[in-house]
């Protein structure tokens, strides 16, 4: 699957945040996984209150703004937030963990905590790779069966934007990012986003080794062999991630 990397993102968007957020009293961070988003948005908007929601929500930042909590929640259930309590909600990077057949819950859930005016933005990288090479193509194929195994859906990027619009939300806008895997581009930017980007696919290669090789039934030796065909074809083959950006406002 497509990695994230908070850092990388922000740094290629120049922002936290695209919505046109103004003032917020409560903004809540969908799936916040270390926190760090959320704890940048409480450092930056002081006067709101600004909430992570995760299955596993963490437990550092103990010194973090009074501005800031944590809450353990599961996005495929109700969120544990009252109607029309929140401004703005950020989420980021849950096509591997919010189910083909609750979509449509979660933004309805979303739709409901907002108040009238406030906005959702949602980034989601497309699950398969840009340009691949034939090993990364074997990669994403059998990342494509485990979604459909899971329950996930591998092309989920393709129809979220009208699931959205369906879920009552209005003024949507989808913006796209794509960020280079490797060293391959001419712009130096570009060329370090390219860097950060594949050395965080190495990382997850290298953590997700054992899942391979059971699932694969390969050796130690053709795994590692395979991930090294893999990141020269990022360069070979110009490879490159597809960040997808939904904002979207509820009527007033």
């Amino acid at each position: 699957m497509i990695v994230y990397n908070h850092y990388l993102l922000k740094s290629a968007r120049k922002t936290n945040t695209w919505a046109p957020i103004q003032e917020p009293t409560t903004i809540v961070d969908v799936g916040t996984a270390n926190g760090i988003w959320a704890l940048e948005m409480a450092a930056e908007h002081v006067n709101a209150q600004v909430i992570g929601l995760d299955l596993k929500p963490p437990t550092t930042h103990q010194v973090g703004p009074k501005n800031l909590s944590y809450i353990e929640a599961d996005i495929n259930d109700s969120l544990p937030l009252e109607d029309a309590s929140v401004d703005f909600i950020f989420q980021r990077a849950m096509g591997n963990v919010i189910r083909k057949d609750k979509w449509s819950h979660v933004l309805q859930e979303m739709h409901r905590v907002l108040k009238p005016g406030g906005y959702i933005e949602l980034i989601e990288p497309d699950m398969w790779h840009h340009n691949p090479g034939p090993v990364q193509n074997a990669f994403d194929a059998f990342i494509q069966e485990q979604c459909t195994e899971w329950g996930l859906d591998f092309a989920f990027t393709e129809s979220l934007g009208t699931q959205i619009e369906e879920a009552g939300f209005e003024s949507m806008e989808h913006r796209q990012l794509d960020v280079p895997i490797g060293e391959w581009p001419k712009d130096a930017e570009l060329k370090q986003f390219g860097f950060i980007n594949k050395e965080t696919h190495k990382l997850y290669l290298r953590n997700r080794k054992s899942f391979f090789m059971t699932n694969w039934s390969i050796s130690s030796e053709d795994y590692d062999m395979a991930v090294l065909e893999v990141l020269e074809e990022f360069e070979d083959y110009h490879g490159f991630t597809r960040y997808n950006c939904w904002i979207a406002r509820k009527p007033q």
